[in-house]
Parts: structure tokens; C-alpha cells; sequence
């Protein structure tokens, strides 16, 4: 009987007790086309002192040393009032519910500030998944507070560090033989590994360099226990050491199941390092010649940021069931609703979209069409974690087996696509509308 209530309460989510979604939702808007663009960026180590459980593949797998340190990278631009900044850390994932708390201490408004995740499967479990289910969770509070000190301290340099900047953004066509394939479906792959470079106002220094691809960070498998960035890492690394200023790595559409294309077995071994290290910097190389062959900079570029809320319904019973349990910590509303959000930052001709998880690359492609900038960026595990994010359509294939019991629900992706194509379709109008 006692077992049976459990399931109930879990799969109910004590509706009558939970607070409703709002009537309305707001969207807001930020828009700057004065005053001198701005840019800075900084990184901060954020590599866990002791021993972690590690976030990816399977429970219990505890961290045995470090191969390389993890970061926290930020970017921060101003144009005018308008001030707003990314920071992408080599984690699996942070929980939007766990950001919020560390959003309030920040002087950013909603939308002028997105912290996303590489999705590293060589880093510690920062969402809870990987500790001992349903016993206890395998995020180690001690070590978040060392996370959120990273991101305050790289936000603070990168503040410090604004400077007059220009930017100039590119989208290179890559084979993807030796880079990415779709496990599930292979002939579906987002092609384009976006590349931003950000410099010092008149060809000098460079700032930062951006760069995006549809990848998973997994070319260590799950016998290995050391922490590591990943392939993301190196890609950084020679960024660094080919363009100065500070490398920045975000992943684009990885859901459905878009993983490194290593030659040797996929389930991968702990003696990985040489093609990890090959992958991060054919990446790297790629973003530096795509780069070099774009010469438009822009030092005035107008700034747009649409930040929309978004209530997602959870349908997924172990979804339900862990946030009972207590291996994360989750806002629920009343018809199982949770919180999350989407993004879209247009600079100059450069416009990205944000989503808060791991969107399929078909959905993605669609989200970038729907942006339709000159340059189209697509940023996963923005703000937020949920999970693989798959189309109403295919949702019940066999081939998503898998990712059915890591998705919220059968809708989750295409509300997202649909929220994003809204928002441009809102944008088109604001950008035609006439000033007063």
C-alpha cells in the first residue's frame, strides 16, 4: 500500500498542493543601437579538489584524478545600457532551478545572461542523476558553490576586462566523416560548425573566439575516471594558442543521439586521449580557416535579446519520480508543469538562439532556418538541462527508445521550435515597426 501511495504521489505531483501556471507569460525584449560596442571575456579554473561522482553514461563512476582542468568561460558585451554576457562551463548540465538561485545575486535582468553547458561526460554529476538512484544524488553541494564562484569570478573579470571591440561570424560546412554521426539517424546531422571571432576595435587584439558545433562531449568512454574537458578542451586550448584572447566552446543540436565519429569501438575506452586530442583540434583548425576567409567586421552592431519563459509539461514518470526522491531539486506546477526558457540574441548579423537541453538536429536545422540571420548560431543546455528534446513525430520510434525515458515529454521539442519561431515572427514586426 505504502508503495503503491509513492507511485501515485509521484506520477500525480500532489497537483492540488502545486501553484498554477500563469495566465499570462511575459517576453521580454532588450534592444541597443547606441553607444560604443563593448566586449570582454575572462575563464576561470573550476576543476574539483576531491574526488566526484562523475556526470554521464552510468551511476556510480567516482573520479580517480584530473587529466586536464575544467572552466568556466564568459563573454560579456555592452552596447549603451545594455549589458549581457555567456558563460559556457565543461559540465554535463545545470538545472535551471539551480541557476535561478545564483542568478539572483547577479546584476543581469532576465535574458541578458546565459550560462550553458558542454554536456561533458568526463565532469562531475552537477545534476544528481549519477549518484545512487533513489537513495541519494550524485551532485556534491560543496562543489556547486565552487561552480557558481567560477562563473561569478570569470562574469567579474570579463566585466573588468570591456573594451571598444568588432565581430565578425562565419558558418563553415564541415564533412562530418571523423567529426559527428547520428547514432540514430544517420543521414540527419547538422553540417555547420559556427565560428565567432571578437576583437579589439580596429583589427586588434583578439577578445574571444566562439565556436559551435552539434556534438556530444564523449570521446572518453565510461571507463574512464579522470576529469577532463573532453575533445572541447583541445578545440579551446588551440584557440587560444592560434587566435590569443580567451576560447570559448558551446554545443549546438546533440539530441537524438549525436555523438564524436571515432574510428575505433563506440562504446569507446579509457585510452581515448590521442583521439580526443585529434578531434579538439581538426575542430579548432576548421573555426580558424573559416574565420580567416571573413573579413567583414562589424564595430556598431545593433543588439536585440528576446528572453521568453516557457512552461513545459512533464510526462515522463522518472522525471517525475527522481524529482520526489530528491535527486534534484525541481519547481513543479500544477499539470505537472516545470519552468524553463528561450532565447534569442541578435548581434548584427549574427543571431543565436538558446534551448534548454538537447535538441535533435533536425529540430535544430529547423531553429536556425527560423532564425535567419547571416550567421545562425544554435547553443544546447542553455539556462537549463532537460534532457533530450525530440519531434512530436518521431517521438515514438523504436530508435528513440532511449531517449523517451530522458525526455520530458512527446512535445517538448517542437513547443520549443514553435516559441522560437514566434519570437522571430515578433521580431520581423519590431524591427519594422516605426520609431517614435
Amino acid at each position: 500500500m505504502i508503495a503503491a501511495s509513492l507511485v501515485f504521489l509521484a506520477s500525480s505531483g500532489c497537483g492540488i498542493f502545486l501553484p498554477p501556471v500563469p495566465r499570462e507569460i511575459p517576453t521580454y525584449v532588450n534592444y541597443s543601437a547606441e553607444g560604443v560596442f563593448l566586449a570582454g571575456a575572462a575563464k576561470v579554473e573550476i576543476t574539483p579538489t576531491d574526488s566526484v561522482w562523475m556526470g554521464g553514461y552510468g551511476i556510480l563512476r567516482s573520479s580517480e584524478g584530473v587529466h586536464d582542468p575544467l572552466y568556466a568561460r564568459a563573454l560579456v558585451f555592452k552596447r549603451g545600457n545594455l549589458r549581457f554576457a555567456l558563460v559556457s562551463v565543461d559540465l554535463v548540465g545545470i538545472q535551471r532551478q539551480d541557476l535561478l538561485r545564483f542568478f539572483e545575486n547577479l546584476d543581469f535582468s532576465p535574458g541578458q545572461i546565459v550560462v550553458c553547458s558542454t554536456h561533458n561526460h568526463s565532469g562531475p554529476d552537477t545534476i544528481g542523476f549519477w549518484g545512487l538512484p533513489p537513495v541519494y544524488s550524485g551532485q556534491d553541494s560543496e562543489y556547486m558553490k565552487i561552480v557558481f564562484c567560477g562563473i561569478r569570478r570569470a562574469l567579474k573579470e570579463a566585466s573588468e576586462n570591456l573594451r571598444p571591440a568588432e565581430i565578425a561570424a562565419t558558418a563553415v560546412t564541415v564533412d562530418p566523416v571523423g567529426i559527428m554521426k547520428n547514432i540514430r539517424r544517420p543521414e540527419v546531422v547538422d553540417r555547420e560548425l559556427v565560428a565567432v571571432h571578437i576583437r579589439e576595435q580596429g583589427g586588434g587584439k583578439t577578445i574571444a573566439t566562439l565556436v559551435e558545433l552539434g556534438c556530444h562531449s564523449e570521446v572518453l568512454g565510461r571507463t574512464n575516471n579522470l576529469l577532463t574537458a573532453d575533445f572541447p578542451g583541445w578545440v579551446v586550448a588551440r584557440l587560444e594558442a592560434k587566435m590569443g584572447g580567451v576560447g570559448v566552446y558551446v554545443v549546438g543540436a546533440v539530441g537524438g543521439l549525436v555523438s564524436p565519429d571515432n574510428p575505433d569501438d563506440p562504446e569507446r575506452s579509457d585510452d581515448d586521449w590521442p583521439e580526443a586530442e585529434k578531434l579538439g583540434l581538426r575542430v579548432a583548425d576548421l573555426a580558424i580557416s573559416g574565420l580567416k576567409q571573413s573579413l567583414r567586421y562589424d564595430s556598431s552592431p545593433a543588439i536585440t535579446l528576446w528572453h521568453a519563459p516557457l512552461y513545459l509539461q512533464v510526462e515522463n514518470f522518472l522525471y517525475k519520480l527522481a524529482r520526489f526522491m530528491g535527486l534534484f531539486n525541481r519547481d513543479l506546477y500544477r499539470g505537472n508543469y516545470v519552468l524553463t526558457e528561450v532565447n534569442v540574441w541578435e548581434i548584427g548579423g549574427l543571431r543565436i538562439a538558446t534551448v534548454p537541453g538537447e535538441i535533435t538536429p533536425d529540430l535544430g536545422l529547423r531553429i536556425k532556418k527560423a532564425l535567419s540571420g547571416n550567421v545562425s548560431m544554435l547553443i544546447g543546455l542553455a539556462n537549463d538541462e532537460l534532457g533530450y528534446l525530440l519531434p512530436e513525430a518521431d517521438y515514438d520510434l523504436r530508435i528513440y527508445s532511449y531517449e523517451r525515458t530522458l525526455c520530458p515529454g512527446k512535445k517538448a521539442g517542437d513547443i520549443i521550435l514553435r516559441r522560437i519561431e514566434d519570437l522571430m515572427l515578433i521580431h520581423e514586426q519590431f524591427r519594422r515597426a516605426p520609431s517614435k
